[in-house]
């Protein structure tokens, strides 16, 4: 095998593949589903449109509008099933219905038929629940029969069956369960109600597969401590999904090498070199899929396939004695406190991953996403998407930038009034989910603008649950699926979001001033163009990050990137002066490119900036304010001001203690008292020239260097008599 093989996905199912191998079926728990059916479903195994239940009619497919036009059937036959299959049919269907899901049920009366087939035939004629085959091997069983039967089933047939058949088997897998949720190797939070999730969980609807970990000690270890992880709110879902996900990469090792057991190897010593190898094979495997597709897994890639196994170790060893008993497996006692820490410092590669150049969107851009965002609404038979839920989630992203999932899970009504009229023009708060990072408000000032979308949106909702059948149900979500939503708890999905902003960027060709192609599908784009926007704007650091909701300055940093030309301005608009007072002669731009701020902050002091060329060391220590390299300007008045009454008070205090101790005051050629009094010319020069020279009518005379023919005042406004110098 190649050393950089690209891996294929392994087979995903929504149920779990060994569903038929593990006997679930219980006749006392199928009784208990039967008791718990309504009356009028228990009377009858026949539906028709007139005796099936009302509100399993309002999530038939075929009981819509367009459908009832072309007379589709309702009716769905379960009395040719054994009686606990029928349960289970009826069942299934009432569980759906309680979830908002929809119901096809054409796919389900075909379903029926053919699992009858097969339940009564001479094969299978002891069969006598859904689970007592998994979903691929029913699927074989119905074509086979239809085969021999001389009407085989089209592949599109077949195909809608299996998506039938796993939806019921999904549904029906957590009502017969009897052990811990977590002993499932497929984890559906939506199905399974004893999984604990967050109140407003972006990925509710992505499920966790353990099947791809084949090896049966790794994939029950995972399922334990991700499940332990999950219930003491260590982790949240998403990092649930991702930390499995990265342990593939673990697993696809062990299949290459092998190892001894939980252990690894069991020559305690040879565990570092093992652990190495593992490193430097990640450094040359490939990525399988997406736009890196056939490159190098990159650092981030690497790092997180090192830190799920080293995660998953750390816990076990701390918990090796639970492990052994929960898990059945005694060998985890074998780990040693080598097994806590598998990674040395440094193996794993560090640094933030930038943002790339093109993450900020320019004003022209912008505006012609909004020009074209109509194109969302229009109507697909007019070329558009049909979609005008994205409208207003463009306009959020825009005016708001906030993340997309804080976007997309907007409560159905999220705004709150203000008591007060705001200058600046906000008539609302608008309160959004936290889902990433927890802050002590999650709220934001908003305009009128955004309002309107809100209640434009608002709308949408309310005509999408009347259409639905549920108009007096008030929608969990703002921005709602289209799809098995008929409760209103199921947000717009982002997946959703992302492909429809690709092809719409593709499709009105967007393009920068350079003519490069804009990626709008990357939505972190509208966050970070609006984070820029706001420092450039000249927002207050603590005032942008509380309202992009960062709790540091790195980390709110780390969006915000502020145009070159917006620093350069900011720079130079501020007069430079030497320490003598002299305005500097040189052309402010080369001062800017000398320094090159955004990355030569060294030359940044604390009262000025020093022109000394970075090749060049200083020999003056701190005694800047004697330096010709030396440049200050108006920013730093009041670090200099401080800085000259610091010296000040430490001349009068060594006065004072020379008095005291010699009998007489410092005299002027004292080398220290002249060295302060240099500084603090120098400083009163300085602070002289940022504020211009006051006559003593008060008029300013713009200053003409030192040494012109005009006479400095003896202190600044704001200066008393005594300290004056």
């Amino acid at each position: 095998m190649s050393e950089s093989e690209l891996f294929t996905a392994r087979r995903t199912a929504k149920s779990d593949p060994a569903l038929g191998r593990q006997a679930l079926f219980s006749a006392e728990i199928n009784q208990g589903l039967a008791a718990e059916l309504p009356p009028e479903v228990r009377a009858t195994l026949h539906f028709t449109r007139a005796t099936m239940p009302a509100h399993w009619l309002e999530a038939i497919l075929q009981n819509g509008e367009s459908y009832r036009r072309r007379d589709k059937s309702v009716a769905m036959d379960f009395q040719s099933l054994p009686p606990a299959m029928a349960t289970e049919f009826a069942w299934a269907i009432e569980r759906q219905v309680q979830l908002g899901m929809n119901i096809d049920a054409e796919a389900t009366a075909k379903l029926a038929q053919q699992i009858a087939l097969v339940a009564t035939g001479q094969r299978h004629g002891g069969l006598t629940s859904l689970l007592d085959l998994s979903r691929d091997e029913w699927i074989h069983e119905i074509r086979k029969i239809r085969i021999r039967r001389g009407d085989p089933l089209a592949p599109n047939q077949l195909n809608r069956l299996c998506s039938s058949l796993g939806r019921f088997l999904d549904v029906l897998v957590h009502a017969y369960h009897r052990g811990d949720w977590w002993e499932l190797n497929v984890w559906n939070p939506v199905l399974d109600t004893r999984i604990p999730l967050r109140p407003h969980e972006p990925r509710r609807q992505n499920l966790v597969y353990f099947s791809h970990l084949t090896t049966p000690w790794l994939r029950e270890a995972a399922k334990w401590w991700l499940a332990r992880q999950l219930e003491r709110e260590v982790f949240v879902w998403t990092t649930v999904h991702t930390r499995q996900h990265n342990l593939v990469w673990f697993q696809r090792y062990l299949d290459r090498v092998g190892c001894d057991g939980p252990h690894l190897t069991d020559d305690e010593r040879q565990l570092g070199q093992w652990v190495q190898d593992l490193r430097q094979w990640l450094g040359r495997q490939k990525c399988a899929q997406g736009p890196t597709k056939g490159q190098p897994l990159a650092p981030t890639h690497r790092r997180a396939a090192m830190t799920a196994p080293e995660g998953l170790y750390r816990f076990l060893f701390e918990e090796r004695q639970s492990a052994a008993t929960e898990l059945k497996e005694p060998r985890w006692l074998r780990l040693g406190p080598q097994h806590a820490a598998l990674f040395r410092f440094g193996d794993k590669p560090t640094g933030v991953k930038p943002p790339p150049a093109d993450i900020i969107l320019s004003d022209a851009v912008i505006s012609t996403i909004a020009q074209h965002s109509e194109l969302f609404a229009l109507p697909k038979d007019e070329g558009g998407f049909g979609e005008e839920q994205l409208v207003r989630i463009l306009g959020l992203l825009i005016r708001t930038g906030r993340r997309i999932n804080e976007v997309i899970m907007l409560d159905f009504d999220p705004l709150i009034a203000i008591p007060f009229p705001d200058p600046g023009g906000h008539v609302a708060r608008l309160r959004y989910q936290q889902t990433k990072i927890i802050t002590d408000d999650n709220t934001i000032l908003v305009d009128q603008e955004v309002v309107d979308l809100i209640r434009q949106q608002q709308d949408y909702a309310k005509t999408f649950m009347t259409d639905h059948g549920r108009p007096d149900v008030a929608p969990k979500y703002l921005f709602l699926a289209r799809r098995h939503n008929r409760n209103g708890d199921r947000n717009f999905p982002e997946s959703t979001v992302h492909l429809k902003f690709a092809e719409f960027a593709q499709r009105i060709d967007l393009r920068d001033e350079q003519g490069k192609r804009v990626r709008i599908s990357r939505t972190h784009t509208f966050r970070h163009t609006r984070a820029t926007n706001l420092l450039n704007a000249g927002v207050p650091l603590h005032v942008a990050m509380r309202y992009m909701g960062h709790k540091t300055p790195t980390m709110f940093l780390h969006y915000a990137q502020t145009l070159s030309t917006v620093a350069e301005q900011e720079f130079l608009r501020y007069k430079k002066v030497t320490a003598d007072g002299r305005e500097y002669q040189r052309d402010p731009a080369e001062i800017f490119e000398a320094l090159a701020l955004d990355r030569r902050t060294d030359r940044v002091l604390p009262n000025g900036y020093c022109t000394l060329p970075p090749r060049q060391a200083c020999d003056k220590g701190n005694a800047c304010l004697s330096c010709t390299k030396f440049v200050t300007d108006a920013t730093f008045t009041d670090a200099l001001l401080r800085q000259r009454d610091e010296t000040r008070d430490l001349v009068q205090r060594r006065q004072t203690a020379h008095q005291g101790r010699f009998g007489e005051a410092m005299t002027d050629d004292n080398v220290w008292l002249k060295g302060r009094t240099e500084e603090l010319t120098a400083l009163t020069a300085i602070l002289h020239a940022i504020d211009s020279v006051r006559c003593d009518d008060g008029t300013i005379v713009p200053l003409r260097g030192a040494g012109a023919p005009q006479q400095r005042q003896d202190h600044l406004p704001g200066d008393t008599p005594e300290h004056a110098p």
